[in-house]
């Protein structure tokens, strides 16, 4: 090769000088080759100049002021010799890819890079990636010493992959490849720009500088007409702007409010993002497994890249949801049976650490966050106080190792960490292999394991010493010995952490819960809890022979069956609390002053047709049903519906904190349990205790006919919710009703969702029944298209026992319909119960009612069972009957064509409907639980006179 046809300006007796290639390193000099003598910052390279002569080097280039020929060798003075080495290596190898995009940034290089090669390779385009993880390609990776690799190297390396017809290569640029000149030469189609934070100033001194070196490569390597891509919520974006704008350089930007790519919805489902973006007037969603909303942000930007390789944006992002995570990079490995994850990271910059800790404290709400993290040495001193600063913040519990302390002591760069890390928090453990395994020992249910600094690296320094070393391999190692001890069972393992309770066979089958030993059933775990007529302990033998196969206990001897605890409630509570963390299903939680049972049954009922739930049984609504409730979800459940009820203060905020919801329900606000409160205004603050406690970015469904909706909605918006409302009358709600008419024995009710019409086939045009079916259409339209639900899916709902449920009865050789309202009752529920029975259509029977006291009301109950003597006024029923004393106010303010008798006891009912129900009469039963009308309801049903 002639040196004239490669330097511009060479004096013309030196054009045809003679060379046969390059090099930079003296080792590695052949005959008649040039010789870059390149001054670093801690080797010169003009001290190996006759070194290299005596490895047959002809032209040396340097910084040194001779030039010319001198003992047959001629040399060349260079102002910037890493430049001039650049472009000539890049100029001999002249045939490169045509599409070379450049990603620089303190954090995400690697990430953008490698999405952007999964993302063609996906396409089945040809492409490369360039940088921390080597040279990749389709069939091969090559390892390679640098992030941004020498110039000599690296042309070698693009000129390989244009013989192999690979024209798309994604290269990250590093700050100190840039600096130093070595992608000069080069000219990129696309530059990307991922953040800029504290990292490298040991080398660069400043913030500034280390821009600078950034923005060299917007400023001087990218081709006329080429694109940038950055994130306009970053504090550089303006100065990349200008740039682009002295340059007229194409931008495209990322952002959440106003980029040219938007992100309009991000939310957590599970173990997926769920990502809505808006990109030339289109919506586009995608879903994507990977960890880490940051990982969004990196994922977006190697889409706009790849959008600029000739592929369709449409077909981008239809291969998002198959793309897997970066090596090292947010990555989780290997599986725990206790649903705990370890997540290797490369994160060695305080603001990576920090993206990265947030990013998971986010997704994994309510988790323990643990670390296994050091420092590097002869690297950035200033950034270890603040790393230690920013773990003792978003971590739980920190184990402090060493990373690659190099040539200094590891004591001293741990202590500089120490710091800032609270002592109460920290495991200081220099054998980073003993600290992974210590860690993951430690791991509970769900705890997460970030395992950050040397990512995908497979090697350790210390000083001269580099040991093979790879954090993956110890991580992978631990967990198969912790999986070992573990069960597959997730409530067991819970049961086991929860106790300390060793003992415990890991291989014990376990299904639900239950601590009612008579109806245990196999398998299942007793929970022996303290009451205040009964004592579950003395149940336990019982328990056991119906072949429960644990028993949770206190005061009895150990045994292989039996954990023994200090307190078997709470401890019910705190597994409960821990098994809802640890699974995947949506949360529906409904509380109120009546209806909480009958919506939570359509709710669950109509779920389970389309999808897999759990819902709590009959009203198990306090703290023992509500944490008994929950500990029965089952692990495949896509769903769990649970009611919190209440008759004092706080009450409802303990049984939340356990259930934690994804969707909370306030159905109305009422009288019922006014006893404990001074006002209905407390009953409805003690109500919006379940607010506080609904995950980010959860939905409360609010009734916007309740005189409540507006202060629920207020306290609602103090916090990060969706709040969606349903309506009989307010065509403004969320859902509201249309109209209904009648098919036959089906009744159609229209409704109008988000402003379109559906319809759906129902049994019941019941006020109550009509609420309930809004509420359902309303929370079910969250995570199901409504338009694709079958139109009777609602139809075979039957209403629940004692609330509205119609039975025809055979007693006293006749026939009747017994309408049981009485599980319980209050001034709002019994005015609905007494509506709809005043709606039923009879012809020539009669109707006849039977009311029990409201209870619970305390200074109100006067005022309230008076009011609903003037209602029943209001309707057409007659024949009303009544038991006990605060009802008789009732009676007293009736109609005298609509009293009957007032009956001293219960078995005087028995004449009542023996004496004055005909045939095919219609018989209502209401009153409050503890009023016992409900288990006469319930005999009635049987048929049982002498019961009666």
């Amino acid at each position: 090769m002639i040196i004239g046809n490669f330097i511009k300006g060479i004096e013309l007796k030196y054009k045809n000088h003679y060379f046969s290639g390059i090099c930079s390193d003296s080792s590695k000099c052949k005959k008649d080759n040039i010789f870059f003598a390149i001054k670093g910052t801690k080797i010169d390279g003009n001290k190996f100049i006759n070194h290299a002569i005596q490895r047959g080097a002809k032209t040396i280039i340097s910084n040194q002021k001779f030039e010319g020929i001198k003992k047959n060798v001629l040399f060349i003075e260079s102002a910037n010799v890493r430049k001039a080495l650049s472009e000539f290596a890049y100029t001999i190898y002249k045939d490169k890819p045509k599409n070379i995009i450049a990603v620089t940034g303190t954090n995400g290089k690697s990430s953008v890079a490698d999405f952007y090669f999964q993302i063609l390779k996906l396409n089945k385009k040809k492409v490369a990636s360039i940088g921390t993880l080597g040279v990749k390609t389709q069939n091969y990776i090559q390892k390679v010493s640098n992030t941004t690799i020498d110039p000599i190297a690296l042309s070698i390396i693009l000129n390989k992959l244009k013989k192999e017809r690979i024209n798309h290569v994604i290269l990250e640029a590093s700050s100190h490849g840039l600096k130093q000149n070595r992608l000069d030469g080069l000219k990129f189609r696309t530059g990307i720009f991922t953040n800029l934070s504290h990292d490298h100033l040991d080398y660069h001194k400043t913030l500034g500088e280390y821009l600078k070196s950034k923005l060299y490569l917007f400023e001087k390597l990218l081709i006329k007409n080429a694109n940038i891509i950055t994130d306009l919520e970053i504090p550089e974006y303006k100065k990349i702007k200008k740039i682009t704008l002295r340059k007229k350089i194409n931008i495209e930007t990322i952002s959440s409010k106003r980029g040219n790519l938007e992100i309009i919805l991000h939310e957590y489902h599970n173990e997926k993002q769920i990502v809505k973006i808006r990109y030339n007037k289109k919506i586009y969603k995608f879903e994507t497994k990977l960890i880490g909303k940051i990982q969004i942000k990196n994922i977006l930007m190697a889409v706009m890249a790849a959008s600029k390789s000739s592929l369709s944006f449409k077909k981008i992002i239809n291969t998002i949801n198959n793309l897997k995570s970066v090596n090292g990079r947010l990555e989780q490995i290997g599986f725990i049976k206790n649903n705990s994850k370890v997540i290797l990271d490369y994160a060695h910059t305080p603001e990576a650490l920090k993206t990265s800790l947030n990013s998971l404290k986010e997704q994994f709400e309510n988790r323990r966050i643990l670390i296994v993290f050091g420092c590097g040495g002869d690297r950035d001193k200033a950034k270890r106080p603040m790393m230690g600063k920013i773990v003792n913040q978003y971590c739980d519990r920190i184990y402090l190792t060493d990373d690659n302390p190099r040539n200094e002591n590891p004591k001293t760069i741990r202590a500089s960490i120490r710091k800032n890390i609270n002592k109460s928090k920290i495991y200081e453990i220099s054998n980073r292999a003993n600290a992974i395994k210590k860690a993951i020992s430690d791991m509970k249910t769900g705890d997460i394991l970030f395992v950050a600094g040397k990512g995908h690296e497979k090697i350790q320094e210390y000083k001269k010493i580099k040991k093979l070393f790879s954090d993956r391999e110890q991580i992978l190692k631990n967990i198969i010995i912790k999986n070992k001890a573990l069960s597959s069972n997730l409530k067991l393992n819970i049961l086991k952490e929860l106790s300390n309770s060793n003992h415990i066979s890991s291989k014990l089958k376990i299904n639900n819960a239950s601590i009612n030993s008579k109806e245990i059933k196999k398998n299942n775990v007793f929970f022996a809890i303290k009451g205040k007529n009964k004592d579950g302990n003395f149940f336990v033998k019982e328990a056991f022979v119906n072949r429960a196969s644990l028993a949770i206990v206190n005061n009895q001897k150990k045994s292989k069956q039996k954990i023994i605890v200090k307190d078997t409630l709470k401890f019910l509570t705190k597994a409960s609390s821990i098994l809802r963390e640890n699974l995947p299903s949506k949360i529906i939680s409904i509380t109120g002053s009546c209806g909480k049972t009958s919506l939570k049954e359509l709710i669950g009922k109509s779920l389970n047709k389309i999808s897999q739930a759990t819902y709590s049984p009959k009203s198990f609504n306090n703290k023992f049903g509500v944490p008994l409730s929950v500990f029965n979800l089952k692990k495949n459940d896509e769903f769990g519906i649970f009611e919190v009820g209440m008759d004092k203060k706080g009450e409802i905020d303990c049984l939340s904190n356990i259930i934690k919801p994804d969707v909370a329900v306030i159905t109305n606000i009422s009288y019922a349990h006014i006893k404990n409160f001074k006002n209905i205004n407390q009953i409805a603050l003690a109500k919006s205790e379940i607010i506080k406690h609904i995950k980010d970015n959860g939905y409360l469904i609010l009734n916007k006919d309740d005189k409540f909706y507006n202060f629920h909605k207020k306290i609602a918006s103090k916090r990060n919710l969706k709040i969606l409302s349903f309506s009989l009358k307010n065509k403004n709600a969320t859902t509201t009703l249309n109209s209904i008419s009648k098919e036959k024995s089906k009744y159609k009710i229209s409704i109008n969702i988000n402003k379109k019409k559906i319809y759906f086939y129902s049994k019941s045009f019941f006020e109550n029944d009509l609420k309930n079916l809004l509420s359902a259409i309303t929370i079910i339209s969250i995570f199901k298209d409504i338009k694709k639900l079958d139109k009777n899916i609602f139809y075979d709902h039957k209403a629940t026992d004692g609330r509205g449920d119609i039975v025809k009865v055979r007693l006293f050789k006749k026939f009747f319909y017994l309408v049981d309202e009485s599980y319980n009752s209050n001034p709002l529920s019994l005015k609905s119960a007494l509506t709809n029975f005043d709606m039923i259509k009879v012809n020539n029977s009669k109707k006849h009612v039977i009311l029990g006291d409201m209870l619970e009301l305390g200074k109100y109950s006067k005022k309230l069972h008076i009011e609903i003597g003037k209602n029943i006024n209001k309707t057409s029923l007659k024949n009303i009957n009544v038991i006990g004393d605060h009802v008789q106010w009732t009676f007293n303010n009736l109609n005298k064509n609509k009293r009957g008798f007032i009956i001293k006891e219960q078995s005087q009912i028995i004449d009542l409907i023996k004496n004055n129900l005909n045939n095919n009469d219609y018989l209502m039963i209401k009153g409050s639980n503890s009023t016992g009308l409900n288990s006469l309801a319930n005999q009635i049903k049987k048929g049982k006179a002498d019961a009666l």
